[in-house]
């Protein structure tokens, strides 16, 4: 169970920064392949040398394997980044070489559907009669149920990518179509999310794969040369640098274009919410003072 969520253990950041610093190192290094290498070999060595040590103390041999620790700890471990990976939050895995993101858009952040499988199995495993019954045997079909599941996923996320080209196509009207992300809804495999970009600008809509059309179409165009006062002044700010350095597909807009003192300039990450619509570190609003009309 430590091994399996010791890359989490990231989270101590927040006892020495901010948010932002959240944002900046949560699944980072403690979530990369050298990073979670590390994890796997410190957890068993620690368990290990306590146990010798209490075995010296007690005058009695050891009990635990360091062989058979090593390779819990090591297949434990790497079910941490590689159930981080399957949503659209994104994992970084070679750092500290790379800050590139990787999503795998399968599964929703919060699936129930694994959640009952898993936890459905963790259930009848500590009833004494289901126990003695199946044994491992239940484990081995939980395992088996989430793997058809995320295999269902992968084939409705082929087809949501698939459809959202096409429906993207049409709502860009002739804009050149740069990337294009699928993502998946809370409990609903027929629902999902697509954001795309354009070489003119963002756009978001949702699609449903039992159905025609692309539903509720957003768009917000990119910055132009009159908004590049705001853009170098967003640069230099530690919190959108941040931010813009985890957004995938950040969109900036001010709050009052016609302003003539100061202002907010809004900046989301498409995938989760829109400029002005506050969700933690998912949005920021920033003040400004507002740009010289030309």
């Amino acid at each position: 169970m430590l091994a399996a969520n010791a890359p989490d253990s990231d989270i101590v950041v927040l006892a020495f920064g901010d948010r932002w610093t959240f944002l900046e190192h949560h699944r980072g290094i403690t979530h990369s392949i050298v990073g979670v290498i590390g994890l796997a070999v410190i957890l068993p060595l620690i368990f290990y040398a306590v146990d010798r040590l209490w075995s010296r103390y007690k005058d009695q041999p050891p009990h635990t394997k360091l062989k058979g620790l090593v390779l819990a700890s090591f297949i434990a471990s790497a079910t941490h980044p590689l159930l981080d990976w399957t949503n659209n939050y994104g994992i970084r895995f070679f750092l500290p070489w790379s800050q590139k993101w990787s999503y795998g858009d399968l599964v929703f952040i919060v699936d129930p559907y694994i959640w009952l499988i898993l936890g459905g199995a963790v259930f009848l495993l500590f009833i004494k009669g289901a126990r003695e019954r199946w044994g491992r045997r239940i484990a081995y079909v939980a395992i088996a149920l989430v793997l058809c599941y995320w295999s269902s996923l992968a084939f409705a996320h082929s087809r949501a990518v698939a459809r959202g080209h096409e429906e993207a196509a049409k709502i860009a009207n002739g804009e050149t179509l740069l990337r294009l992300a699928a993502m998946p809804r809370l409990a609903n495999p027929f629902r999902w999310d697509c954001v795309f970009e354009t070489d003119r600008a963002m756009y978001r809509f949702n699609l449903g794969l039992l159905s025609d059309g692309a539903g509720n179409p957003v768009r917000y165009e990119k910055p132009g040369p009159d908004l590049k006062p705001v853009v170098d002044y967003v640069s230099q700010q530690r919190s959108a640098r941040i931010f813009l350095g985890f957004a995938r597909f950040p969109v900036l807009k001010l709050a009052d274009p016609g302003c003539t003192t100061r202002t907010l300039v809004q900046l989301a990450d498409l995938r989760y919410t829109e400029p002005g619509r506050s969700r933690g570190t998912f949005s920021l609003d920033l003040p400004i003072d507002c740009p010289v009309a030309r």
